[in-house]
């Protein structure tokens, strides 16, 4: 009997960036947003007026990154997370380059998975110089992606979009916040319930699989998860009981 085959690097590749998609289409995290540029490339960026309160927390590391993406590698399924389609999603800034790189609000960076390279890259599109140090007579190349060991590690382990993410904010924001992926309850109180029960419902799924990960906040993913839980059925039986009182109303006389 022949042995299962190892998915190649370009099949790996597409599922990355599918699970991408998948974020880009969330809203409501406290620290960042993601943004689909087109099927190749997704904006992250990080907001500059969210800074976390100081933590006792040790700040994750790469190396934990690539050691708990060994332990569970081929044990995490692979579904499609629930979420809006692209076409639905309302940018809130302008993605061209010239605007990353003047946003004075967010830090931006491009995640990209182009075939030619068998492999996703990180680059950043605005603040070089706040983070990254440069010499009096150096400057920054663009074109060239970070150095990120959940990157680095990406041929070798079940590397995930969120393992990128975690590795990204918890290098950007200082302190880093006790979960990188907190939600923003005020933003989910904003919107309407129809809404509410479709981007709650898909933000349910994604953080499902970020505790899958055995992160190390993943305590708190798992009180979001209930919180976001009661949101969730809340809004459904609202919704149900709205419709069962419309079906009972009698119809006008004529």
């Amino acid at each position: 009997m022949k042995e299962g085959r190892a998915p190649s690097e370009l099949t790996r590749l597409s599922q990355f960036m599918a699970d991408c998609m998948s974020v880009g289409a969330l809203r409501g995290f406290m620290y960042f947003s993601v943004h689909i540029r087109s099927r190749e490339e997704i904006i992250m960026r990080v907001h500059r007026d969210r800074q976390p309160q100081s933590t006792e927390r040790m700040p994750i590391s790469s190396t934990t990154i690539c050691s708990q993406a060994e332990k569970i590698q081929a044990t995490e399924e692979s579904k499609h997370m629930m979420a809006s389609s692209k076409d639905n999603i309302d940018f809130p800034f302008d993605l061209s380059e010239e605007s990353l790189e003047s946003d004075a609000l967010g830090i931006n960076f491009l995640i990209a998975g182009y075939p030619r390279y068998r492999c996703p890259y990180v680059w950043l599109r605005t603040d070089h110089n706040s983070l990254i140090a440069l010499g009096p007579n150096q400057k920054m190349e663009k074109d060239v992606p970070l150095k990120l060991e959940s990157v680095d590690c990406w041929r070798q382990f079940d590397i995930r979009p969120w393992d990128v993410l975690v590795e990204v904010i918890c290098t950007v924001l200082s302190p880093p916040p006790e979960n990188p992926f907190a939600v923003d309850y005020a933003y989910f109180d904003k919107i309407t319930i129809e809404e509410r029960v479709v981007l709650t419902g898909a933000m349910l799924e994604f953080l499902r699989r970020v505790y899958l990960r055995h992160y190390f906040f993943s305590d708190i993913v798992l009180s979001d998860i209930r919180q976001l839980q009661r949101m969730h059925f809340r809004d459904i039986n609202v919704l149900r009981e709205h419709q069962q009182n419309a079906g009972y109303r009698e119809p006008s006389a004529a």
